[in-house]
């Protein structure tokens, strides 16, 4: 999509010699395109075409951090703009730094995994015939066309480590001016919908593109930390800390912070810090649709805007939406006994419960991926950062607090799209399971 089209759908909020901030959804209502792989045309903003559309406009360089990359339109941009002699780098996390035709056996042993690579065939095997033949490996498998063409690679075991748990990060710098930052990796089922389910759409998922020397220059530090001398990188805690750091854009403040933080530092000044002083500010509202939502501190600090009477919402992936550390269980005003009887520590229900809480229903085959908050619908905390312990102390993610109303209403209407479907409350299967635990470790002696 190119820039008087975004400017036709009214994609861009702010713009002028001073830059731009703009936001993308893939599953918007008030959006079309077709899907490239599967040709069906759906609703949604086309976030690899963004991508590719800020690749083609590099003069000099490109570097990307995404956690895993399987698109082969974004793998040509970039390796044409290789070819082009502009500096191309990626880091990617090592779990994923892999073709067809060197699939490693331990994914086999996982069955999440083995799901992964069974649809990386499937999507690279185009005639389905199946067997994996060269010209579908040129076109079709991303990692397999970029080691061809000998664009750098860089993944989380290049610091001499097995991993620094996820290199979660998900954004693209291109000529230290353009930054895209996305919560959706470089995948079918992150931005088009799963190859083997012609009914998905995509996992839902956002992307902001800032066009700010000063914005990208703060990205450029954090890759310039992963990517070392080229040979040996520096990942999770081997990176050195950052506070947060803020430019203002045509107006919107955005702010920029980087996980992992170390426990020597204090809570506060962690990633999860920065999100918890938005929530604390605000008088009105506090609107969040979350993948992962287990940090007990934000839920506490969110439980008290809530006594204070702003109006929260949360909506959370089915599958982490009732595990017993999940903290929407506490906005419903439940506690859920683990299996060894236990509750999780510092668990919190609250006694007034939220009535806005609850999962979202997609399409099957996509999952709610979003990593945002709106608050008082003028802040969005948004990044390829979980609500987790996990991301705040291990894995490599970003987080932006974008102040500015334009984009937070553009938040604040997906939000609402999700809402319109979701289950909000507790389930009849919620509260069987609350009562089978409780009976269970009553029958054990361990809970009376």
């Amino acid at each position: 999509m190119k820039y008087w089209q975004l400017l036709t759908l009214g994609l861009v909020i702010s713009t002028s010699a001073f830059g731009s901030v703009s936001a993308y959804f893939n599953q918007k209502t008030s959006t079309r395109y077709t899907d490239p792989y599967r040709n069906i045309t759906r609703n949604g903003d086309n976030l690899e075409a963004v991508i590719i559309d800020q690749i083609a406009s590099a003069k000099k360089s490109i570097y990307v951090a995404v956690q895993e990359i399987r698109l082969p339109l974004i793998a040509q941009a970039l390796i044409n703009k290789k070819k082009q002699g502009v500096d191309v780098r990626l880091v990617i996390e090592n779990n994923y730094n892999f073709d067809v035709t060197s699939q490693r056996d331990s994914t086999e042993d996982n069955e999440h995994e083995a799901s992964r690579v069974n649809d990386l065939v499937a999507f690279v095997d185009a005639n389905r015939n199946g067997r994996i033949e060269k010209n579908e490996l040129e076109t079709r498998d991303a990692i397999y066309m970029l080691r061809a063409a000998q664009v750098p690679i860089m993944d989380d075991t290049f610091d001499a480590s097995r991993g620094s748990g996820l290199m979660h990060h998900k954004f693209i710098i291109v000529d230290g001016k353009s930054t895209v930052v996305s919560t959706a990796n470089f995948t079918m089922s992150c931005i088009h919908g799963d190859v083997l389910a012609p009914q998905s759409r995509g996992n839902a998922n956002s992307m902001i593109v800032v066009q700010s020397p000063q914005f990208a220059q703060i990205f450029t530090q954090e890759f310039a930390q992963l990517w070392g001398n080229g040979r040996h990188g520096n990942f999770g805690q081997n990176k050195a800390y950052r506070p947060p750091q803020t430019v203002v854009v045509r107006g919107v403040k955005l702010t920029v912070q980087f996980s992992p933080t170390s426990a020597r530092f204090n809570w506060e000044d962690s990633v999860n810090g920065l999100i918890a002083k938005v929530l604390s500010r605000s008088t009105q509202s506090i609107k969040a649709a979350l993948f992962v939502f287990s940090d007990q501190r934000l839920a506490d600090i969110m439980e008290r805007r809530h006594d204070a009477g702003v109006n929260i919402g949360v909506i959370i992936q089915p599958s982490f939406a009732f595990r017993e550390y999940s903290e929407l269980l506490d906005l419903m005003g439940i506690g859920l006994l683990n299996s060894k009887c236990e509750y999780e520590p510092d668990n919190n229900p609250w006694r007034n419960p939220v009535q806005e809480a609850g999962y979202a229903n997609l399409p099957k085959g996509d999952m709610l991926h979003h990593k945002f908050a709106v608050v008082d619908r003028r802040a969005v905390v948004v990044g390829s950062q979980n609500w987790s312990e996990a991301a705040n102390y291990i894995n490599d993610e970003t987080l932006v607090v974008v102040e500015g109303i334009g984009i937070a209403e553009q938040y604040a209407r997906e939000y609402d799209r999700i809402k319109q479907s979701a289950s909000l409350g507790p389930n009849s299967w919620l509260v069987q399971q609350v009562k089978r635990t409780e009976a269970s470790c009553a029958g054990k002696g361990l809970y009376f």
